[in-house]
This record gives C-alpha cells, structure tokens and sequence, in this order.
C-alpha cells in the first residue's frame, strides 16, 4: 500500500539547507550502525471529527501532506568529492505498513533511513474494525527536526478534518535559496561570534581509560525538585526554564573537565524570522553559550549567563560547512537539548505538595555519537527527565550520576537562595 503524491512540479536538484548539513554531518559521524539513534516518531490519532477513517480516506491526506511540504520528497546524495546534495521529487508514493497497534513504533523507530534511496518518512497506520485509529509516523532527521515534525502532524490533521491545510508554507527550496542569497550576511555575523569564543579545542580533552561496555554510557535523573526549582529561577531571570537547565549543565560542564570557562553548544529551533514558522525542514542549529563555570552559585552565574544564553540563541543560523572550516576543530562536544514543548518549559511554578522524590537510573549505553558529553531534556511539567550521555573515553561513567545530582543541587540551591 502506498501514499502517492503528485505536485505538477518536475524534479529538484539543489545543496542542503544549514539546519541540513548540521544533522547529516551528525549522522555520518555516527554511521550505519548508530544512526538510528536520530530517527524520531509521531503518533497521530485520528481526530473524531474527521468525516472518515477508512484506511484510503487517511492514504490519501497522506499523500496530500506530503505534496506540501517538499522535504518530506527528498533523498540525500553525495556527488564525486563527498558534498552532499538532494533531490527533491515531483511525485511519487510513499510506502504505507498496516500493524496492529502503536507498539511498532519503537520498532519502525528502529529502522535505519538510507537516505540516498529511501523517502524520509515511514508510516504505519493502526486500523481496527476498519477504521484507521491511529498513524505513527517516523521521520528521518534530515527531513525534519521535532517542531517540523509538529507542523505535519498538524496538517494531517486538518487534512482529514477540512480537505486540506489553509496557506502555502515556505519550501525547502526558497529556503535554501535564501541562504545562498538575503541570509548569508547574517551567516557571517554567526561566524564571527564563534570564533571570537577562542574555545581552542573541545572541552573534555583529557582521555582516560575507557570503561567497560558501550563507549557512551548514558543515565537519566528524574527530579520533580529540579523542574519546580528551575520554574522559580526561570521566573527570576525573565527566561524560561530550559535555558536555567542548561546554563546549570554548562557550569558542571566545565567542572568537569577542570576549566573556569565551559562552553556547550545547546540546540536552537531558529525559527525567529516569520517565513520559517511553517517551513518543514531540519532548521534547528547548536548554538554556542561559554560561561564562567568557576562562580560559586547559580545566582551568580547567572548574572552573566542570560546575556550570554541569548547571544548564543542569536548566533545560531549559519552556513554549516562554512563554520566547520572556520573552527578548524574547535566544538566543545557538548551539547544540550531540550526536547520539551516551548510552552511547558515556562508556565507557572507548580504550587502544592513537596515534590517527589528524585531517581537517577541508569539507560543502555551506545557505541558511537558525535559528542563528549550531552544532555537531553524530556517530560512534562512536574516530571522533568534529564538524561546525560558521556564518552567514557573523556569521562567516567560513574560521573555522570554525581554530575546529575551536582546539577540538581546548583538549580535547587540558586532558587533557594532568592
């Protein structure tokens, strides 16, 4: 069964956007055997309101969402001297899988793209009584990153409710068109603001014997106390708690690898200007906050560190390729993202009860990533989930607990402190 699509348009041949080149070089980096770590899913239930749910009904406003947004039309190709370049179709059909529940997407997960040949979006539909009750969707990093992938849930959506989503959104191609042209200038600014970092070499440099196991361990902290905490401090500071969660994870950071400045580079949606607000594509790009990890409280830290989380949100949209040669080498290796809604990382302190109790467990490990040391940021309000990933070649896996619990303890204490 397939999803077919035919837009009127012919074949495009062009570069990869920014946002792009950033997630590909990632992915290669990884490999074959680890690059399924970026594929991500969506579980769509179709709206009761729709008019129908047979199982052609939700094929069809597949095949109409994917003629609206050409990046989900893509292959990812590399020519002669490695470059990578895509090309976009004009038509098509995308494969469709019938499973019986939403208990396959962890497996269609797990599932590797092979970008030059493969569409960007796989698709099982949950049917039962022959009514399609749910559609999971798994998409290739390079397609889309999660916010892309909220605006094609959206559309679908709407496509079974109403026909078809109001308006043209920006394509991938005007986008890539723009930076070749009206964007390139703010490209520069980006450039000069990393390179003025002087970071002269990743962070965690000191290598050590590796432990036993993956190469990156991985272990998670669930800390009720650290969400409200760091909703208290959000509230103080005017920003919202996912950049006090990464300023905490940059000082530790740095505290790790022994230095008084740290730098982490946190992922940034890039999604300012109003044309990319409805463009399907990989737009996010790590930014680059540095911070003095040497100051005793998170109060004090932070008296500088706001300005700085901000330049580091504003300097984050810039040619790729461009960057990678201007660095020569000097990516801290540290990342951060938080994979929260924008909208629940800044409501209201939860009031009530005391919250419960904070858990650190430990997570399956991976053989290769194209970090030092991460942290991703997951939950809703209330059950905020840290995850932090280290390579053991830089730093212990019995570390990352304590780094954990040292993050807690730095947010907890600076909303403490008043």
């Amino acid at each position: 069964m397939h999803a077919t699509f035919d837009t009127g348009q012919g074949e495009w041949t062009g570069p990869l956007a920014w946002g792009q080149r950033s997630i590909w070089e990632a992915i290669r980096q990884v490999g074959p055997a680890g690059d399924r770590y970026f594929n991500f899913s969506r579980v769509v239930p179709v709206p009761r309101g729709a008019p129908a749910a047979d199982v052609a009904t939700v094929v069809a406003a597949l095949g109409v969402v994917v003629a609206r947004h050409d990046s989900l039309r893509t292959r990812v190709r590399q020519g002669a001297d490695g470059t990578p370049y895509q090309v976009v179709a004009g038509d098509g059909a995308i494969p469709i899988e019938i499973v019986e529940s939403a208990a396959e997407e962890e497996r269609l997960v797990g599932v590797r793209f092979e970008f030059s040949s493969d569409w960007p979006l796989r698709v099982a539909l949950v049917v039962s009584d022959g009514r399609v009750r749910e559609v999971v969707l798994v998409f290739g990093h390079v397609a889309a990153d999660g916010y892309a992938a909220d605006l094609v849930v959206r559309d679908l959506r709407l496509t079974l409710l109403r026909g078809a989503p109001p308006g043209e959104p920006e394509q991938l191609r005007e986008l890539v068109g723009a930076q070749s042209g009206q964007d390139v200038s703010r490209s520069e600014r980006a450039m000069e603001f990393w390179a003025a970092q002087s970071l002269g070499g990743p962070l965690l440099d000191r290598r050590r014997e590796p432990s036993e196991g993956p190469r990156y361990q991985r272990a998670v902290l669930f800390s009720p106390a650290m969400d409200r905490a760091s909703r208290v401090l959000a509230q103080r500071y005017g920003v919202n708690g996912s950049t006090i969660l990464l300023v905490a994870a940059c000082v530790l950071a740095g505290r790790a690898a022994g230095r008084p400045r740290s730098a982490m580079t946190p992922l940034v949606n890039n999604r300012f200007l109003a044309r990319h607000s409805e463009v399907v594509t990989s737009l996010a790009q790590l930014g680059l906050l540095v911070v003095d990890s040497g100051l005793t409280g998170f109060n004090e830290v932070m008296a500088g560190a706001r300005a700085a989380t901000l330049r580091a949100y504003r300097h984050a949209y810039y040619d790729q390729a461009a960057l990678n040669a201007r660095l020569a080498g000097a990516d801290p290796l540290c990342c951060f993202n938080d994979q929260r809604a924008a909208e629940t990382t800044g409501v209201p302190v939860p009031g009530g009860a005391e919250p419960g109790e904070t858990v650190v467990e430990k997570e399956s490990g991976l053989d290769e990533l194209n970090c030092r040391f991460c942290v991703h940021v997951t939950g809703n309000p209330g059950e905020l989930r840290v995850m932090a990933t280290a390579d053991t070649h830089y730093l212990g896996a019995g570390d990352l607990e304590t780094l954990l619990r040292e993050m807690e303890s730095l947010v907890v204490a600076g909303a403490a402190a008043g």
